[in-house]
């Protein structure tokens, strides 16, 4: 085993890093302050709850197609949220990190419940789910 080590040096430092980075991020996304939804996950929230759709793209990006209901923020304006009658608040984007910046930044303001589409408007699309707005294309 020690000869195996030592002859895959670098295979045995890259795996432990990987595993590290790995382990990192599952403890993040478990211990999180939000709560990351797949597209199953949100979609039965949204047909069994009162939720908040935010849409953290441009207005542009908006405008040429969103999901159904979503409002559009920029992260400058999410303090200014009301949704005191909302059982979640979930945000989307173009990445993950936008969405969880928003997501942060809104439950920072006393809001519990707050989610995040993992994926994206991205992932939203792969998945053939239904746009609202112009849609180019």
């Amino acid at each position: 085993m020690a000869d195996f080590i030592y002859d895959n040096i670098f295979l045995v430092s890259a795996f432990i890093f990987l595993f590290v980075l790995i382990i990192n991020l599952e403890i993040k996304t478990t211990f999180s302050r939000v709560k990351k939804l797949t597209i199953d996950e949100m979609t039965s929230l949204i047909n069994g709850s009162k939720v908040l759709l935010i849409d953290i793209r441009t207005s542009d990006e908006y405008n040429n197609g969103h999901i159904a209901n979503a409002k559009n923020y920029t992260l400058d304006k999410l303090p200014t949220i009301k949704a005191s009658t909302q059982d979640y608040i979930i945000t989307y984007a173009k990445t993950d990190s936008e969405a969880i910046k928003a997501a942060k930044l809104i439950n920072d303001t006393g809001f519990e419940n707050v989610c995040y589409l993992d994926g994206g408007i991205n992932s939203w699309i792969e998945n053939n789910m239904p746009l609202s707005g112009e849609v180019n294309g």
